[in-house]
């Protein structure tokens, strides 16, 4: 009994959040491929996307859409810039502390830092995996962020809910380190003739 009630014991959120950065900070890059899902509160999901992930440390990702209108998503740790060819158009944008918490930036910060703007817990999850769910300790529109990961901090699931109930999903495959990228893989710069909108 004792030893059932050992392995059933809840995981450190604390020491998941650290395999997790150690994880993704580990080397110069990674790469994956993505679904991205959409729930709006009260409404049918909207139709998945895939695609290729990049992260770099300290704080840049990439998202590569599947698809004709070659769409892209860029962070470089200060603007967001999402890019789609078919529209000859770049949106710019600084975000905030909470618009961070959305993106898988998560698998980047210091766990400390983590904790200081979130409550974490931990529990076991389906095949072996451990989810770590973040509450925003402040007044936000963020609800919560859950992190499904192998013990060795591969995340395979991320699932962000902000305070409206709007739910996006992240599942995640086939990661793989990469090479340092350069920082114009990160900082867009779109073809001449692209509308800018944003700052």
């Amino acid at each position: 009994a004792h030893a059932q009630a050992a392995s059933a014991a809840a995981p450190d959120a604390a020491a998941v959040l650290k395999a997790i950065v150690g994880t993704y900070t580990g080397k110069p890059a990674f790469r994956m491929t993505f679904v991205q899902g959409y729930a709006p509160a009260g409404f049918p999901d909207v139709t998945p996307e895939t695609g290729t992930l990049t992260i770099q440390p300290p704080a840049s990702l990439r998202f590569d859409y599947d698809g004709p209108e070659g769409k892209v998503y860029t962070f470089d740790g200060k603007a967001a810039r999402q890019y789609v060819a078919a529209d000859r158009q770049i949106v710019v944008k600084t975000l905030t502390p909470t618009e961070k918490a959305r993106l898988p930036l998560l698998f980047l910060q210091p766990p400390a830092e983590i904790l200081e703007r979130f409550s974490a817990s931990a529990k076991n999850a389906e095949n072996g995996l451990v989810e770590v769910t973040l509450t925003p300790r402040g007044e936000g529109d963020l609800r919560s962020v859950a992190a499904s990961a192998t013990p060795a901090g591969e995340v395979k699931r991320l699932v962000v809910v902000d305070a409206e109930g709007n739910k996006t999903t992240f599942t995640f495959t086939n990661l793989a380190p990469r090479a340092k990228r350069p920082a114009s893989d990160y900082a867009l710069v779109p073809p001449k003739g692209t509308r800018v909108v944003g700052e």
